[in-house]
This record gives C-alpha cells, structure tokens and sequence, in this order.
C-alpha cells in the first residue's frame, strides 16, 4: 500500500509544481503523466484480468486458440508483437500508453482544470484503478474519450473512424457512437431529472431495450456477471443527484451542455443495468468517462474556489485510500494489492492465483 501512496503523492507534487510553473522548461504535467503511464506499464499480476492476458501472452491458457481467436483485432496485433518479440510486458506496456496518453491529450486539450481533471481520473476507481484490470475495453474508452475533439469540432468522419478504431479493441465501443448527435442538444433540467430518477426504476424496460436493440449483448445481462458495482454507483448516484441542483446555475454551453448530458445517459445506463451485473457500468463507463471534465465546468459557479480546490484535493486522496483500504480487507487476493513490478518479479517460480 505505501508504493501506492508515494506514487500518489509524487503525482500530486508534479501537478502542484505544474501549476505553479515551477521550472521553467520543464513540463510537470507531462511529467505527472509520465510516472502515471510507468506505473501502469510495469505492473505484473496487478489487475483484475491481468493473468488471463499473461496465460495467453505466454499460450499457456486452456483453449489458447479459441481465446486469442475471440480477442478483437488490434488485441491479436498487439499481443502477436509481444510474443514475437519475447517480450510478453510489451503488451501492457503499449495499452498503458495508449490509456494514460489519449486521457492526457484530451485533459490537456478541453478541461478547465488540469490538475482536478487528473486527480478525478487518477482517484475515482472507475477510472484508472478499472483501467488496469479492463484492460482491452478501457483502451477503447480512452479512444472514445480522446474522439471528443471530432465531436467538438463536428468532423463526423474522423470520429467515425475513430470509433471504428475502438471498435477494433472493444466492440461495446459501438455504443458511444450515438455522442456525436449529442452534441449542441440542450436539456432542459426536468428532462435530466427523469433520466435520473428513470434509472433508479426501469431495470426491466432497461432489460427489454436491450433484448429489443442489442440482443447480441443479452447474454451479459442474463448471466449477471459481476456485482455492477453497488458502493461505486450509489457514490455517482449521490454525484449525479447533487449536479441535478447545480446545472441551472452552470453558465450553459454547447461544451458543458454535452458533458452534462452523457453524464446523465450514463448514469442512467449504469442504474438501470446494475441489476443484471457489470454490463451496465461497463456501458455507462463511455458516457461517465466524460465527468473527468465536467467537474472543473461546475467549479466556474463556486466563489470560493481555492477552498474548493484544497477539499477537492482531499476528497481525491481520500477515494484513492478508500480503494486501497477496500482492497486489504478483501478476503480474497485484491486486484491492486500487492503491487509488483515486472522485471522484479521472478516468473518461472510465479504461482498463478485462480481467481
């Protein structure tokens, strides 16, 4: 647990001298990233699904070829390069890097708030701690996340070959295809009331939707898998419960109109599959990504914002700790805890945990 906190706390410091422009010549948020992507790129056995990658990396898992046959395109690239390389980390090493550089380029790009934006992203376990063990679908998270600046810029061309590009290494990425025409779409607060509420009571016309839409996503929601996540989406539903009240008082505009909006759409998804399993949060995760940016678009509405920042600092050491202390009291063996470090691990006396 220390590791984690010195990563933490070294992140922080960057942020803060970033701010401050401390050095000059030197980029201490690109630096903050930096460490980020390091962090993420040489872990081993950290993650949920991190030994199922490194069973088929090293074609050790039962049914090798079917595995690697049901794995998206780029999946295959990527995991045939490492094999052919020897180097089974580089798998790792090159989604870290497509995760931690696409969230830098879009933070850097569109949020208000940098430093808020990256501790949101680092702290909220939805977001970086989910995006070490989802690896593939997180990856096309990022992707999706990063396509906000076609969106923005309405090239719906360039942002349909982006999803495309998503596509390719998590096929649910073909529901964040409808944020394009989401867009310049101003909702009425009343609307987003009912979209909230509706989330909290229509698991089963959610269900029927989907049987109806996507019956080729069916089989998620009938095996439930998963526990959707309770404690996390109760934290977003109170979240979401409490921007009902702010977003009249948010000077509207087409931006954070947009991030208000699937916001919500996301929350709805997430609430109203809970029932069923993790199919839910992992649909809602292509709209929710976006309150990563949201957040510093409602600090605009506080005076006292220097206060705001220094609570916004503790609430997000405070869900970075919380996800480590959940994770020492977990029974079974934490995806997070311990952390090791590849080239210091000794794989041929490694024993796999079946999980």
């Amino acid at each position: 647990m220390l590791i984690y906190i010195l990563f933490f706390s070294v992140v922080f410091i960057s942020l803060l001298l970033g701010e401050k422009r401390a050095v000059k010549g030197l980029n201490f948020y690109w630096l903050s990233y930096f460490i980020i992507f390091l962090f993420s790129a040489l872990r081993f056995d950290v993650g949920y699904d991190f030994i199922m990658y490194y069973e088929i990396l090293n074609k050790k898992i039962k049914y090798y070829d079917a595995m690697l046959g049901r794995l998206e395109y780029f999946n295959r690239v990527i995991i045939n390069f490492s094999q052919e390389t020897q180097c089974l980390q580089f798998f790792f090493i090159i989604t870290s890097f497509l995760i931690i550089y696409l969230n830098y380029k879009t933070i850097k790009e569109h949020s208000k708030d940098f430093t808020i934006s990256t501790l949101v992203f680092l702290s909220f376990p939805i977001f970086f701690f989910n995006s070490l063990s989802i690896v593939r679908q997180y990856v096309a998270i990022s992707i999706i996340f990063y396509s906000f600046k076609y969106i923005k810029t309405r090239k719906l061309f360039l942002f349909l070959f982006v999803v495309t590009i998503a596509f390719l290494f998590h096929k649910s990425a073909i529901l964040a295809i409808v944020l394009y025409w989401l867009y310049n779409k101003k909702v009425e607060s009343k609307y987003l009331f009912i979209l909230f509420f509706a989330g909290l009571f229509f698991s089963d016309l959610a269900y029927y939707v989907v049987e109806y839409l996507m019956p080729e996503y069916l089989m998620y929601l009938d095996r439930k898998i998963g526990v959707g996540g309770d404690k996390l989406l109760l934290i977003f539903q109170i979240i979401g419960f409490l921007l009902l009240f702010l977003v009249n008082k948010v000077k509207r505009n087409e931006v954070n109109n947009f991030y208000i909006l699937v916001f919500f759409i996301g929350l709805f998804i997430w609430s109203s599959l809970a029932p069923y399993g993790h199919a839910g949060f992992r649909g809602g995760l292509y709209f929710i990504v976006f309150f990563i940016l949201l957040l510093p678009e409602v600090y605009d509405i506080i005076k006292e914002k220097k206060m705001l920042k220094q609570l916004t600092y503790l609430v997000c050491f405070s869900f970075f700790i919380f996800t480590l202390w959940v994770g020492i009291k977990n029974p079974n063996k934490d995806p997070n805890i311990p952390y090791r470090v590849y080239f210091l691990t000794d794989k041929t006396d490694f024993k796999i945990d079946k999980r």
